[in-house]
């Protein structure tokens, strides 16, 4: 699939279409769209047309849980209710940012050059991490026994 950033133009001199990036764009134009609706709707207090517009596939695949549970109640509560759709407010912002974001931004490909090689050990590869620990002392200071001079108490 040919792109515009390949930067070749056809023989007749017009430049191909990215097709992703206008895919994207009309989903997001649809989806405010949707967002549109719903508010005019949950301003209404209209709960069968909000149930209508998120039984959409496409608005239940691309529109959070929470913001559809939030119009779906908001839609629900009585007129005098002051309460706002807060988070279909967002969503709303949020897809009219990615909008207004430019996509052909520049980066410095040498902020991804990552050095992956392995370390090199003198110890073979083992699966298992090993924590190297001194040796263990008793309260006192001395060494460990290990029980060999522990006394039996009579009870057994």
């Amino acid at each position: 699939m040919s792109t515009a950033d390949d930067h070749t133009d056809d023989a007749d001199g017009t430049q191909p279409v990215d097709l992703v990036r206008y895919r994207a764009k009309q989903m997001r134009l649809r989806l405010l769209l949707v967002v549109e609706r719903l508010l005019h709707a949950i301003e209404r207090r209209d709960v069968e047309r909000v149930w209508l517009l998120l039984d959409d596939p496409e608005a239940y695949r691309c529109i959070p849980a929470a913001v559809r549970e939030e119009a779906l109640t908001m839609a629900q509560l009585p007129w005098q209710s002051l309460r706002a759709p807060v988070r279909l407010y967002r969503y709303q912002y949020l897809l009219r940012r990615l909008g207004d974001d430019s996509l052909d931004v520049t980066f410095d490909r040498s902020q991804l050059a990552l050095d992956f090689a392995p370390t090199p050990t003198k110890r073979r590869p083992t699966t298992v991490r090993e924590l190297p620990f001194g040796e263990r002392r008793s309260p006192r200071g001395e060494p460990r026994h290990r029980g060999r001079n522990r006394r039996r108490s009579g009870s057994r």
